[in-house]
């Protein structure tokens, strides 16, 4: 992923560290060339495609908590909460489903941790036009050196 898929799109920073805990912005599936869809689900976008948007953005929020934690020489321990807001008509109630798609971005990217807790959150509209927002909270820890030779 490239930094500009990173880069905010208003006045705000991607990710916070504050003691051990990082908190990541609100992060859209978007890459290089700017969001992956726009729409609403079950109006313009299926589950499957909305649960693939969340996984994206998903990737997305960690990879900003990450380098949040790195900035000050630390790592991303275990993301512990994740929040997924989906834009989606008054009748959706599939909610559940698509956020499966964030829970798998983390499940596949820290295999070693358990899952975090989740709130899927059915909102009007997003930011930009995006279906899907993800924003995570993680722990952190100190890096370790690696052993001298």
């Amino acid at each position: 992923m490239d930094q500009y898929s990173l880069a905010p799109v208003g006045q705000y920073t991607l990710a916070h560290l504050h003691g051990n805990l990082v908190f990541s912005a609100g992060m859209t599936p978007r890459d290089e060339a700017g969001l992956l869809a726009r729409g609403r689900v079950g109006e313009d976008l299926t589950v499957t495609q909305a649960k693939d948007l969340a996984f994206h953005a998903a990737k997305r929020a960690l990879q900003a908590a990450t380098l949040a934690a790195e900035n000050r020489a630390q790592t991303v321990e275990s993301v512990v909460s994740l929040t997924v807001y989906i834009a989606a008509g008054p009748d959706f109630v599939e909610h559940s489903a698509v956020a499966d798609g964030a829970s798998a971005a983390i499940a596949r990217l820290e295999s070693s941790q358990p899952l975090p807790t989740r709130a899927a959150v059915g909102v009007s509209s997003l930011p930009g036009g995006s279906p899907i927002e993800v924003q995570l909270i993680a722990t952190t820890g100190h890096r370790t050196r690696p052993p001298e030779t």
